[in-house]
């Protein structure tokens, strides 16, 4: 069989239900959306194909044995587009990363350290480090990696959109910028 959208598609398949009390592995997030709110998953045994609808989006993936992935429904997002639409700017975070610059020189540990409350204005696109914030401290802005923050209200959708855009950075994002430099070390 192909493995393409339109063939998968027109698969049954059967639930799976999920072992009550069973650990969810760290990968077990959703691809489009970074979720670890869960999936319903479904095979197809005659195929040996497994198909995983988030809880979260919606989004639906099919994985086959050789481990080759499509998305039957969603796509990858855009995350810099969508967390522009759907944070609510101005908010305060907090900063939950160390700098270089406060581990070597803890004399001089910059502007932003460890701990520090800011407010985040807006979020931009890093060719290097993906999503960044611009945030303010003091009458003073700074941009700063996003995923070296969390929102301080643990319980506003901020909070959950940003600790999901982490999981998902954390497993399925590839650096820009690293790829263009292992790619100009390969000669492409």
């Amino acid at each position: 069989m192909d493995f393409n959208k339109e063939e998968v598609n027109k698969l049954e398949f059967s639930v799976i239900e999920n072992e009550e009390g069973k650990e969810k592995d760290d990968e077990d997030i959703c691809r489009v959306c970074g979720s670890n709110s869960g999936f319903i998953v479904g095979y197809n045994e005659k195929e040996q194909i497994y198909k995983y609808e988030c809880k979260n989006c919606g989004a639906i993936t099919a994985v086959n044995s050789d481990g080759e992935e499509i998305f039957l429904k969603g796509e990858e997002r855009d995350w810099v587009k969508y967390l522009s639409e759907n944070l609510e700017f101005p908010f305060m975070a907090e900063i939950t990363e160390m700098s270089d610059r406060e581990i070597f020189n803890p004399d001089d540990p910059g502007p932003i350290c460890y701990m520090d409350i800011v407010k985040v204005l807006e979020v931009i696109y890093s060719f290097k480090y993906g999503v960044e914030a611009v945030i303010k401290k003091g009458r003073k802005k700074y941009t700063q990696i996003l995923c070296f923050m969390e929102a301080v209200d643990s319980d506003s959708r901020n909070y959950v959109e940003i600790e999901n855009y982490k999981r998902w950075r954390d497993i399925y994002w590839k650096s820009d910028y690293l790829t263009a430099l292992i790619d100009g070390f390969k000669g492409k």
